[in-house]
């Protein structure tokens, strides 16, 4: 009685968080993407929150300077907030306009965006898409989001892939991850239903900007923007479409520095936790002996999305290998994660880029 009542416990839980991913990537594969149209006719004010970027801010400004879309109809702007290095200089030189912010006791990308949204209160535009400083647009992506925001949208969420999934474990891992995020954001579009803001490739109407409080000390502003938009009834859309590369923690260590500050979001952010949850209850069943079939199906179901997520990375020896590895890295994120909570990271804890401290 106290065994299956044991397993129960385990299994209902497991299961809403099986099952939802499951049915939403299987919905998301049937997604439609957004329709370029003729000649565009929204304008788009693209702001760019940067601390310490300078080595990678003059990738983000060529592949915007690229971008197929009138170049009348956008404007760059990056916000170069308590630099200790080249950044402005750096953004100038890129053809952007830069705001130079300095504010030791307001720190964090939220008050960076908040000091970019105010320089643009003078200008005339449409739609404002924040993108990180160490993120790359492709070209279509403006079209695609002039169509998404022509047929009603008011918040949009591009698509947002890793691009270094070669680079070790950590990579990988994350690679994947996006792929699943990706895939469940499609499905939930799919069903009507608001998608997750992912902190870049955030694309906002106008009129909804008044309705959030930009400047968050949040060190997942991405998520209080999220809270404050369901309160005020207004739906995130998803275009697959418009894609943001990026790349993710090159070491196992930043991975999980970059993982506990977002931690902030909530346990059921974590696909770790939820694996683990998972696991967990496999292990309680097979101890019992009771409901092992119920979870054996709870084990495809995931296995299904996650497999889904890999082909969509790209199947190779190297990442197969990478593969055997990524069970070790994730069962270090499900203890990073739980630390998180205890102790918050600060707003602005700018993660290792790629190439940087590969020691760590």
């Amino acid at each position: 009685m106290y065994g299956w009542a044991a397993c129960l416990a385990f299994l209902v839980p497991a299961t809403a968080a099986a099952l939802y991913p499951l049915a939403l990537t299987l919905a998301g594969r049937a997604s439609r993407r957004a329709t370029t149209r003729g000649e565009p006719t929204l304008t788009f004010a693209i702001l760019v929150p940067a601390h310490d970027e300078e080595t990678t801010l003059p990738a983000t400004l060529r592949a915007l300077a690229a971008l197929d879309y009138p170049r009348d109809k956008y404007r760059v702007l990056v916000v170069a907030d308590n630099c200790a290095d080249g950044t402005a200089a750096v953004a100038r030189g890129g053809g952007a306009g830069c705001v130079v912010r300095a504010d030791d006791a307001r720190r964090g990308k939220g008050f960076a965006i908040a000091a970019g949204l105010a320089e643009l209160a003078a200008t005339a535009f449409d739609v404002v898409l924040i993108l990180d400083a160490d993120c790359t647009l492709n070209p279509t992506a403006l079209r695609e989001l002039d169509a998404a925001f022509a047929a009603g949208a008011a918040v949009v969420q591009a698509a947002v892939r890793s691009r270094n999934a070669d680079d070790g474990p950590a990579g990988y891992v994350a690679a994947v991850g996006a792929a699943v995020d990706e895939a469940l954001a499609a499905g939930r579009d799919r069903f009507g239903g608001s998608v997750a803001l992912r902190g870049t490739g955030m694309a906002f109407r106008h009129w909804v900007l008044p309705l959030l409080t930009w400047d968050t000390a949040s060190p997942v502003e991405d998520a209080e923007y999220g809270r404050q938009l369901r309160a005020a009834g207004v739906r995130v859309q998803f275009c697959g479409g418009a894609v943001v590369a990026c790349d993710a923690p090159a070491a196992v260590a930043a991975l999980c520095r970059q993982r506990r500050r977002w931690a902030a979001a909530g346990p059921f952010a974590s696909k770790p936790l939820l694996l683990a949850h998972l696991v967990a209850t496999v292990v309680v069943c097979a101890a019992v002996g009771a409901f092992g079939w119920w979870a054996a199906a709870l084990v495809l179901g995931t296995a299904a999305v996650y497999l889904h997520a890999m082909a969509k990375v790209g199947l190779t020896k190297r990442r197969v290998r990478l593969f055997l590895h990524a069970p070790f890295v994730v069962a270090r994120l499900v203890g990073v994660t739980l630390g998180g909570w205890l102790r918050h990271a600060p707003a602005w804890d700018r993660t290792p880029r790629f190439g940087e401290g590969r020691a760590a």
